[in-house]
């Protein structure tokens, strides 16, 4: 039987991860919310036990990701987030479920997360080399960035779409459907080609940590690109996604599992029509200005989220942001990868998906308690107010709205 091109390959790995993360994503704020039924700043914690773990550990699984087999990374850790999954599952089958059993599940998927992140993101760059070396020189690194955020923004959009069944079957079964997604991925990442290593010349683990880190302080393109990660974790992600938009659904809408399923479905569709235009549009050759526009979406759906509104207005409020969202996400990975030194790629993804990451456990918590305090409504204008404040002090300070592509 043929094999799968490698990049095929890479692509059913992503998609495993992302089908499984998009069902969680409906999944583990439902069960805190409406299985358990738990207050707004409960659920922050929750969620912030999701990403706490990356907290510490992704600047550290960059490095292992240079100098590991990122095959065996990815697929070791996904088989431990689907083992996760599969427990989690058989709980609920048999009503042995807690509020501290979905901390413990969320911190080791958080783990898990971590280390899976880095190499797959700087695998992306090894897999499209072998393209071009295989009579495809023509498949540049940012169309390879689209492709792959095209086939992650479809899965999680599956995923979410299939949360939805969580109202009528409850969440078990789909956990075991998360968790064999899981499984299908990381067996995928198993059969990916063999990825060049990092020569260490000796450098010790810390060291390669310590340079990782200066390079992208350093830089003036992926510090100000790290700024704003770190901006939208804390603000957008953490206190957005994970709090306001869950609550907003279960005390403004009287909604379930399905609305707040149907809710993210629109944000990725919206996301993955974006690429689908991205990828028409050729090489974008001022990443950064189109970039900088894209985050705008964002910041004017945190302020418009703190009107009232019909349900439909807010789905099409949702879509309209996803498709900011999509180019914001597509480009920032590209522009981040181009700028990096290729010696240092997994390092650098790390620190740089530590800005997001890093903030949403912070974000989670902290939002958790001022919704609690004064409703989704109006704290959706604190991180509309903080995002647009980063974005002005990046686009006064840095080249970024100066940068072109690199060739």
């Amino acid at each position: 039987m043929r094999r799968l091109p490698p990049f095929s390959v890479y692509m059913i790995a992503v998609s495993g991860w992302f089908f499984s993360f998009g069902l969680q994503t409906t999944l583990f704020p439902g069960v805190i919310n409406y299985t358990l039924n738990e207050s707004p700043d409960r659920l922050g914690l929750a969620q912030a036990a999701l990403t706490a773990p990356m907290l510490f550990l992704l600047p550290f699984a960059g490095v292992v990701a240079e100098r590991l087999d990122r095959r065996w990374v990815m697929g070791g850790f996904h088989v431990l987030a689907g083992l996760c999954a599969a427990v989690l599952s058989l709980m609920l089958f048999r009503n042995l479920l807690s509020y501290w059993a979905m901390i413990i599940y969320a911190l080791l998927v958080g783990v898990a997360g971590a280390f899976v992140m880095p190499a797959r993101d700087s695998a992306v760059n090894a897999v499209t080399r072998v393209a071009q070396r295989l009579g495809h020189p023509d498949f540049t690194l940012q169309k390879a960035v689209i492709l792959a955020s095209l086939v992650q923004f479809a899965a999680q959009i599956l995923g979410m779409g299939a949360g939805v069944l969580a109202g009528r079957l409850g969440p078990a079964p789909l956990f075991a459907v998360q968790s064999a997604g899981l499984v299908i991925g990381g067996a995928a990442a198993l059969m990916m080609p063999r990825l060049p290593r990092q020569n260490t010349g000796g450098e010790s683990l810390w060291a390669s940590l310590r340079s990782g880190v200066l390079e992208v302080l350093r830089s003036p393109i992926l510090a100000p690109m790290t700024l704003i990660m770190l901006a939208l974790g804390l603000l957008v992600v953490g206190g957005g996604f994970f709090v306001i938009i869950p609550v907003l659904v279960r005390d403004v809408y009287d909604g379930g599992y399905g609305m707040l399923a149907l809710l993210l479905v629109a944000f990725w569709i919206g996301a993955f029509i974006a690429n689908v235009l991205l990828a028409r549009a050729g090489e974008i050759e001022r990443p950064g200005r189109a970039l900088m526009m894209a985050q705008m979406a964002t910041v004017i759906t945190m302020g418009l989220l703190a009107f009232p509104m019909p349900l439909f207005a807010l789905f099409g409020l949702v879509f309209s942001w996803g498709l900011g969202g999509g180019v914001a996400i597509s480009l920032s990975r590209a522009v981040v990868q181009e700028n990096a030194p290729p010696r240092m790629i997994a390092r650098v993804m790390s620190v740089y998906q530590l800005g997001l990451f890093g903030g949403m456990p912070l974000g989670a918590f902290v939002m958790g308690h001022v919704v609690h305090e004064i409703g989704p409504r109006l704290s959706a204008l604190i991180p509309m107010a903080g995002l647009l404040l980063v974005l002005g002090f990046v686009s006064l300070t840095t080249p970024i709205l100066s940068l072109r592509r690199t060739s």
